[in-house]
């Protein structure tokens, strides 16, 4: 590489987007520049992602629940695909259990999902979890 100062380089690296005329005016040769670009500056992938419930999802899933998961999705909490497939198991779940899916059943399909272990997650797996807490067990109770 030719004789560049060290400051101004790493300054101008750092920068959100450095330009290919301000690394040339540092003394970079056009094959320097290349191998650059290649190596060193990462072009960051677009994170928008935009998705719009169809209709039979608008039936299924209440505004709420997916306000709740397009915010999960924008902190980076959940990535596209785990999205999706919280979504697909939602419209899965609605058919068993025959209820709308809310922002605290969203809520619980993540954390599943995350925290399981489990790299393909069926909607089999979350009606055990959904059944228990639909008939809240109460270990107190004496059984006569």
């Amino acid at each position: 590489m030719s004789e560049i100062s060290t400051k101004e380089f790493i300054k101008t690296i750092l920068a959100d987007k450095p330009a290919r005329k301000e690394l040339k005016k540092l003394g970079l040769t056009e094959k320097e520049l290349d191998e650059l670009m290649e190596s060193v500056v990462v072009r960051q992938k677009s994170k928008n992602y935009n998705r719009i419930l169809g209709e039979e999802e608008r039936r299924i899933i209440t505004i709420d629940a997916f306000g709740y998961l397009i915010h999960l999705l924008k902190l980076g909490s959940v990535n596209k695909e785990i999205f999706e497939k919280v979504i697909v198991l939602s419209i899965q779940l609605n058919g068993f259990l025959k209820k709308k899916i809310t922002r605290d059943m969203i809520d619980n399909i993540v954390n599943y999902i995350i925290f399981s272990g489990i790299e393909d997650v069926s909607v089999r797996d979350l009606l055990d979890l959904f059944f228990i807490q639909e008939n809240e067990i109460n270990f107190d109770e004496e059984i006569n």
